[in-house]
């Protein structure tokens, strides 16, 4: 994330925001259709163990997206 506080391009930090985002929601719909569908066995919980894996490092990249946001647009 070192790289992106250092990112002046708007256009990028809005795309990768929207990838963080899309991340989570993506998370969140596999995980929740392991929880309707998938049987208890080895494969359903590393999938899901993936899912928060997913959901984490997607919030976290629209967290660091959003702050440089902030910081270039109240910086002007």
């Amino acid at each position: 994330m070192k790289k992106l506080r250092e990112c002046e391009n708007d256009t990028l930090l809005v795309a990768l925001l929207l990838a963080g985002i899309l991340m989570v929601m993506g998370a969140y719909r596999i995980f929740s259709y392991l929880c309707e569908n998938a049987r208890m066995n080895a494969v359903t919980f590393l999938l899901g163990g993936a899912c928060v894996l997913l959901a984490v490092g997607g919030f976290l990249l629209a967290r660091a997206s959003f702050r440089r946001l902030k910081e270039l647009h109240l910086g002007q």
